[in-house]
C-alpha cells in the first residue's frame, strides 16, 4: 500500500521521538501541512513568527535528540534562519521542513510570490548550505531517499539540516517499505588507544562538552568517570548535564573566568580528554583554557559515542587514586539586605537559597545567562542558554520547546527586558499550550549588558518602557500571575508564590539597576576590554 510523501516524513518524525511540529503556515506548505498534521503522534504548534518557532525548536531538539520546524518558502525560511544559524553553531539537530513552490513553476522559471520574480529558486537553500549539515530538495524520483538522508544527516552530526518540499510532491504516493528500518546513525570505532594514556597518567580530568547532553552521554559518561574514579568538570556550555552534587565534580570550567578549582583540576592534569568541547571566546574564557598538547585528548561529534564507549569499557579495568579537590569557584557568596533596592547580587542570592531541584533553567543572553552561570544547580536540573550564537530573546521561545519537549520538568526563565521584546509574543503561545513556566523578567531598561562592555550611557542600549502586567494579560487572558520585585525580600515572596502556583503561569517583574551587572558579566567585560586593547 502505498503512502503520502508527507505521511512518510510524518512516520519517520514520529520513529525518532519528535511529538510536535513547530512553525508557521504558509500557502505553499499548506498541502504538507494538511497531511503532516493528521499523522498519529504528531501535534502542531503553531508560533506569532518564524523566528521564535526555529527557537522553540531548538530548546525541543536539546531534550529530544531532534525536531522540526515547517515554514513556507522564501520570507517564512528567511525569517526563521537566525534561529537555524544558532542551532549549527549550539550543535542541535532541528531539520528545517520548507514548503517550495510547485515543480512547473521551478521548472517554467515563473515569477512567482515569495521570490526575487527573476525565476531564480535555489538562492535560498544556498543560503542554508551555510547553516545546515545536509540539504535537499525533493523529487519525485528520489523523495523517500531525500527525507531519509536528512533526518539521518541531523541525527548523526546533531546539527541543522534542510528539506524543501514542493507543493505537488506532497502528496506524492510512495513506496512505505523503508520505514521498516527505524534510521540509525552509524557507529564508527574510536581511533585512539586511551590504554597507553591510561597507564601512564595519575592525574585526569574529562572536560564534559555540550555535545555530550546533545548526544544523551551523561549518564555514560558519570558512569565511567565513577569506575576509574576519574574528577570531572563542565563547560558553560554544558552546565547541568551532570549534578554538580557529584563528589567527582569540580567546577565549571572556562579558562581562568570563572572558577579557579576547574581552571587548577585541568592545568594540573597529566591527562585531560575533552568530550565534545567547543572553545570558543566566551566558553574558553578568552582563550585562557589550556592548550592542546600530547596530553590531550579531543573528540568531537562524529567519534563522541564511540570514545565514551571506549572510555567506559577501560575505566571498567583502570582505577585512579583520589586527589584532592583544587579550591572552590572564585565568585564569593553576596551578602544581601533583603529589604535595600534589589541588585544583580541579591537577585542571584536569593535564587541560589529558593531553586528546587528537577527543573529546566532557561537563561537569556545578557545579565541573565550570567548571573544563572554562577548558580549552584540543584540535582536532577537542566540548563538551557545559547552561549555561542547569543542571540538574544532566544530563551523565551525556548520555554515553549523545552517545556513541550520535557514536561515533567517545569521551567524557569530568567530573561532581561530588551532581550523579551524580542520575542514576547511568544508568551501566548506557551499559555495556549497549556505551560506554567515561572518567568524572572529582569527590568534593567535596556541592554545593560552592552552598557557594561562599551558606551554605558549611549542612547542605543536604552529601550522603550513596557507596561509588562498589561502586556501579560494582553497575550496570555487570565492564565498569568504577575508579580513585582523591588528587593530581595519582595523576590523571595515572588519565588515562593509562584513555586506553590502550579496552574499557572507566573512573571516575575524584578527591577534593577540600570548599570548593575552580576559577577561574571564584570569579569567577561574586563577581558573583553583588554581583547579591544
Amino acid at each position: 500500500m502505498m503512502i503520502t510523501l508527507a505521511e512518510y516524513l510524518g512516520r519517520r518524525l514520529t520513529q525518532a521521538g519528535v511529538g510536535h511540529l513547530f512553525g508557521v503556515p504558509g500557502d505553499f506548505n499548506l498541502t504538507l501541512l494538511d497531511h503532516l498534521t493528521t499523522v498519529p503522534g504528531l501535534r502542531w504548534v503553531g508560533s506569532p513568527n518564524e523566528l521564535g518557532a526555529g527557537y522553540a525548536a531548538d530548546a525541543y531538539a536539546r531534550a529530544r535528540g531532534l525536531s522540526v520546524i515547517v515554514s513556507t518558502y522564501g520570507v517564512g525560511e528567511l525569517s526563521c534562519i537566525n534561529a537555524i544559524a544558532g542551532s549549527a553553531a549550539e550543535d542541535v539537530p532541528v531539520v528545517h521542513v520548507v514548503g517550495a513552490p510547485a515543480t512547473a513553476a521551478v521548472v517554467g522559471r515563473r515569477k512567482v510570490h515569495h521570490t526575487l520574480a527573476d525565476g531564480v529558486f535555489d538562492r535560498f537553500e544556498m543560503a542554508y548550505a551555510q547553516v545546515t549539515v545536509h540539504q535537499e530538495s525533493v523529487i519525485a524520483e528520489r523523495a523517500t531517499e531525500q527525507v531519509d538522508a536528512v533526518l539521518l544527516a541531523a541525527m548523526t552530526h546533531r546539527k541543522p539540516a534542510y528539506l524543501s518540499i514542493p507543493q505537488d510532491l506532497a502528496t506524492l504516493l510512495v513506496d512505505p517499505a523503508p520505514l521498516d528500518r527505524p534510521l540509525t546513525p552509524a557507529m564508527p570505532t574510536f581511533p585512539v588507544s586511551l590504554s597507553d594514556r591510561f597507564a601512564a597518567a595519575s592525574r585526569p580530568v574529562i572536560v564534559v562538552g555540550h555535545l555530550v547532553a546533545r548526544f544523551g552521554l551523561g549518564e555514560a559518561v558519570l558512569a565511567a568517570a565513577r569506575q576509574a574514579n576519574i574528577p570531572f568538570v563542565t563547560t558553560l556550555a554544558a552546565k547541568g548535564v551532570i549534578d554538580e552534587s557529584e563528589p567527582l565534580f569540580r567546577g565549571t570550567y572556562a579558562g581562568t573566568m570563572v572558577d579557579t578549582g576547574a581552571f587548577e583540576q585541568v592545568a594540573g592534569a597529566d591527562l585531560v580528554i575533552e568530550l565534545g568541547v567547543v572553545h570558543s571566546d566566551v566558553l574558553s574564557g578568552f582563550f585562557t583554557h589550556r592548550q592542546p598538547d600530547d596530553q590531550v585528548i579531543q573528540v568531537g561529534a562524529e567519534l563522541l559515542p564511540a570514545a565514551v564507549r571506549a572510555l567506559g569499557e577501560l575505566s571498567a579495568r583502570h582505577r585512579f587514586a583520589s586527589v584532592a579537590a583544587a579550591p572552590a569557584a572564585c565568585v564569593p557568596a553576596a551578602v544581601v539586605d533583603p529589604h535595600e533596592p534589589l541588585t544583580q547580587d541579591g537577585l542571584w542570592a536569593t535564587v541560589q537559597d529558593w531553586l528546587p531541584s528537577g527543573t529546566a533553567v532557561l537563561a537569556d543572553t545578557g545579565t541573565s545567562f550570567w548571573g544563572a552561570a554562577s548558580l549552584r544547580l540543584p540535582d536532577d536540573t537542566v540548563m538551557v542558554g545559547q552561549p555561542i550564537w547569543n542571540s538574544i530573546g532566544y530563551a523565551l521561545p525556548a520555554v515553549l520547546g523545552q517545556g513541550l519537549a520535557d514536561p515533567g520538568r517545569r521551567p524557569i526563565l530568567f530573561i532581561g527586558d530588551g532581550a523579551a521584546q524580542m520575542t514576547v509574543q511568544e508568551l501566548s503561545t506557551i499559555a495556549a499550550h497549556g505551560l506554567t513556566p515561572i518567568i524572572v523578567l529582569l527590568n534593567n531598561r535596556g541592554y545593560t549588558i552592552e552598557r557594561a562592555l562599551q558606551s554605558p550611557d549611549a542612547g542605543y542600549n536604552d529601550v522603550a518602557s513596557w507596561d509588562w502586567s498589561y502586556l501579560a494579560s494582553a497575550l496570555t487572558g487570565d492564565k498569568v500571575e504577575y508579580r513585582a520585585a523591588r528587593t530581595a525580600a519582595e523576590l523571595r515572596h515572588s519565588l515562593e508564590v509562584a513555586a506553590s502556583a502550579t496552574d499557572s503561569l507566573v512573571l516575575i517583574e524584578a527591577e534593577l539597576g540600570r548599570y548593575d551587572v552580576p559577577p561574571l558579566l564584570r569579569v567577561l567585560a574586563e577581558r573583553n576590554e583588554v581583547l579591544k586593547g
